[in-house]
C-alpha cells in the first residue's frame, strides 16, 4: 500500500483534488468547474457551493484511492490568492465571496490612496494600495453591506476556509496573507499599523502559520463529506502561484516563473524584503514563499498568451493554418516583447542581473512565442512539464504537513 497526499486548488475557473503519491507521481485526478455568478463588477462566488463543488471532487478521488489500496495520509489546498469568506461566530459563511478579479472595491482603494497614500503598504506589506486586496474587500462588505459585516466574526482566505471545512481550525499561511495587504512581510505577522490604517480589528483575522504546517486533522462530518479518512492531517497550504513555484522547484533566490496562460504572471523568487520602494514604484509586488526563509517579487500583464489565441479566432483560423502565417507572427512578437520588458523592468528594480527562467502554463507549449521570448531576451527559457503544478505544490505541503505531525 502506497501514500497518497492530496492537493486541492480552489481555482479560478476550476476545483481540482489530485493525489500523488511519496515520489511525487500522479496517481488520480478530479474536476469540476469553479461555480461562479456574474454580477456588475465581475463574479461572486456562493462559499457552500464552492465546498460543496470541493466535496465532490474529494469523494471522486478518495473513492479511486481507496480502491486501488492507497492509504490517503494528508491534505492541503491552494487557492487564489484575493478572495475571502466572511463567516460568523459558527463559522458560517454571511456574505458571498467577493471574487479576486471583482472591480466593486476601486472606490475603496481610491480612498486610501487619497487619504493615507502608498507608502503604509509598501513599506509593510510590500505592495501598492490596490482594489484587489483582502483589505479592500473587507472595507467594501464593512461599507455597503453593514448589517451583514456586523454579523460577521472572521475573514477567511479560500484556502483558510477548505483547511476550516476540513479541521475545524481557522488557520492562514503567509502566502495567502500576503495577499490582504495587512500583512508585515519582515516581521511574518498581522500589522497593527496598517489594522489601525484600515479600521480593521485583528480578531477578524485568522492566526498566522507557515506554509505545510499542520492545522489539524479531517474530523467526522468533514470525512462524511468528502470520502477522506477521519484523521487525515489537514496542512496550511497557500496562494496558487506560489504553491506552483514550490512544485516546479522555484525556490532559490534568482529563479524566476513565468506563467503563460491567458494573463502572464512573473514569480521572482528572492532572500529577503525589499524595503527601498523600488519594486512597488515597478508596479511589482513582494509577499512570502510557502518555502520557509524565500520571499518573492511578482508582477504581472492582464494580456499574455490569450491574445494569440484570440487573435486566431478572430481570423477563424486553425492552429496549422494561423502558426507561421504574418499575423502569427507578428502577435507572437508583440505577446513575447511585452513579457521580456516586464521582466526586465523587475530585475532592474530588484537589481537582478542573471536569473534562472523557467516557464509554465498553456502558453509555454508554445515553441514559437518561447523562441522568440529567447531572442529578445538572449537567455534560455526552461519548460516545464509538470501540468498540475498548483495542486502538486498543495499535495507537497500536506506531505510537509504529515511530516510534522
Amino acid at each position: 500500500m502506497s501514500s497518497a497526499f492530496i492537493g486541492l486548488d480552489l481555482g479560478t475557473t476550476s476545483v481540482k483534488a489530485v493525489a500523488f503519491d511519496d515520489d511525487d507521481r500522479e496517481l488520480a485526478a478530479f474536476v469540476l468547474p469553479t461555480p461562479t455568478h456574474a454580477v456588475e463588477t465581475g463574479a461572486e462566488y456562493d462559499a457552500d457551493e464552492l465546498w460543496d463543488t470541493a466535496c465532490a471532487v474529494l469523494r471522486s478521488i478518495t473513492a479511486t484511492l481507496l480502491a486501488a489500496g492507497h492509504d490517503i495520509v494528508a491534505i492541503a489546498t491552494a487557492s487564489m490568492g484575493e478572495a475571502g469568506v466572511l463567516v460568523d461566530g459558527q463559522g458560517a459563511p454571511v456574505a458571498p465571496v467577493i471574487a479576486w478579479f471583482d472591480q466593486r472595491t476601486e472606490t475603496q482603494a481610491q480612498q486610501w490612496t487619497n487619504a493615507v497614500g502608498p507608502e503604509p503598504t509598501v513599506r509593510i506589506a510590500g505592495v501598492p494600495p490596490r482594489p484587489v486586496f483582502g483589505a479592500m474587500k473587507m472595507q467594501w462588505t464593512r461599507d455597503h453591506a453593514s448589517d451583514v459585516w456586523d454579523r460577521g466574526r472572521h475573514w477567511l482566505n479560500m484556502a483558510d476556509w477548505a483547511g476550516y471545512r476540513l479541521a475545524g481550525r481557522m488557520a492562514t499561511d503567509y502566502s495567502l496573507a500576503s495577499r490582504t495587504m495587512l500583512f508585515d512581510v519582515a516581521a511574518r505577522s498581522w500589522s497593527d499599523e496598517l489594522l489601525n490604517l484600515a479600521g480593521l480589528s485583528r480578531d477578524r483575522l485568522a492566526p498566522l502559520v507557515q506554509s505545510g504546517a499542520p492545522i489539524g486533522r479531517v474530523h467526522a462530518d468533514a470525512a462524511a463529506a468528502t470520502g477522506l479518512p477521519t484523521g487525515c492531517v489537514v496542512g496550511a497550504g497557500g496562494q496558487d502561484h506560489v504553491c506552483a513555484a514550490l512544485a516546479l522547484d522555484v525556490v532559490e533566490p534568482g529563479m524566476l516563473l513565468d506563467s503563460i496562460g491567458t494573463a502572464e504572471a512573473f514569480f521572482l523568487v528572492t532572500d529577503g524584503f525589499d524595503a527601498s520602494g523600488r519594486l512597488a514604484d515597478a508596479a511589482v509586488g513582494q509577499g512570502v514563499h510557502v518555502v520557509p526563509e524565500r520571499t518573492y517579487a511578482m508582477t504581472g500583464l492582464q494580456q499574455g498568451g490569450g491574445r494569440i489565441d484570440a487573435r486566431r479566432l478572430e481570423l477563424g483560423l486553425s492552429w496549422d493554418d494561423f502558426l507561421g502565417s504574418a499575423e502569427a507572427d507578428a502577435i507572437i512578437a508583440e505577446v513575447a516583447s511585452h513579457g521580456e520588458v516586464r521582466i526586465a523592468e523587475m530585475l532592474a528594480a530588484a537589481g537582478v542581473t542573471g536569473i534562472r527562467h523557467i516557464t509554465t502554463g498553456g502558453g509555454s507549449r508554445n515553441a514559437e512565442l518561447i523562441a522568440r521570448k529567447q531572442e529578445i531576451s538572449g537567455r534560455s527559457i526552461e519548460v516545464a512539464d509538470q501540468t498540475q503544478a498548483t495542486a502538486l505544490g498543495a499535495a507537497m505541503l500536506a506531505r510537509r504537513a504529515a511530516e510534522a505531525s
